[in-house]
């Protein structure tokens, strides 16, 4: 290294340790300006807005535009955002010129559940429960039929132990539709029958798809997709009223009369 590069270097040090002095310095007293929110992964649905989180802020922080942005404890308030049901992970800090930064990650809806009693609910993609969102609705599948449980809107998973079986096998079965873009595509409706069996309601179609009951789904799932995918582009699409998948390895269809 010459001469002149070992002063370029040491004066590029120099201006990043003034930088860092200055920042030092000054950010005890800096002000905050403004609360910038960005919500990621809302493509489909936004199940939460910029405002409701600023709320959640500004109930904790009340004085906090003009105030010492330093006053916020980010770890904190990370934790206080994540507890809203539609969120699954919030990143908080604070920028030199002093703006309060948050990007918020939505949680993914897999499946609405309508019970017979109690109110609506989402379960997401890691198997957490949701309330049904007052700021958007989830295009998501819908199930219901003879569904029990009565959620209160508390924090619950799949695996806690007041969850219902009905309601695990609902998640899987809504979950492995949901993994499969075709299927996804497909599938609108879950009905859970009396008899505890299931059936499939698809988007296109007035027919009905008999799973039966839980036992083999993925294969059963497997089957109906090679279906779809065999008779979707010729004629015999859509005379059939019934597709049954109850029986192991085949496919019984009953026709419209």
């Amino acid at each position: 290294m010459n001469k002149k590069q070992k002063i370029l270097s040491l004066s590029g040090i120099l201006v990043i340790i003034i930088i860092i002095t200055l920042y030092l310095v000054f950010s005890e007293k800096t002000i905050c300006k403004d609360i910038n929110i960005e919500i990621i992964n809302t493509e489909k649905e936004q199940l939460i807005n910029e405002e409701h989180i600023k709320k959640i802020v500004l109930n904790k922080y009340k004085d906090l535009i003009g105030d010492n942005i330093n006053s916020v404890n980010l770890s904190d308030l990370e934790k206080l955002i994540e507890k809203h049901p539609s969120v699954k992970n919030a990143e908080v800090y604070k920028t030199i010129n002093g703006i309060l930064a948050i990007k918020i990650e939505q949680k993914t809806p897999i499946v609405r559940i309508m019970p017979i009693y109690g109110n609506n609910f989402y379960i997401d993609k890691e198997g957490t429960f949701m309330p049904v969102s007052n700021k958007g609705s989830a295009r998501v599948i819908v199930a219901n039929g003879n569904i029990g449980f009565d959620y209160k809107n508390t924090a619950l998973t799949i695996n806690d132990t007041i969850v219902t079986e009905r309601l695990r096998d609902i998640y899987k079965l809504a979950k492995e539709i949901s993994d499969d873009d075709f299927l996804k595509a497909q599938i609108e409706q879950i009905f859970v029958k009396p008899n505890e069996d299931y059936e499939l309601i698809p988007k296109v179609g007035n027919h009905i798809v008999v799973l039966g009951d839980i036992y083999n789904y993925k294969n059963k799932l497997k089957y109906l997709k090679n279906f779809y995918l065999k008779t979707l582009n010729n004629k015999v699409w859509g005379i059939y009223k019934e597709i049954n998948l109850k029986y192991k390895n085949q496919i019984v269809c009953v026709r419209k009369n």
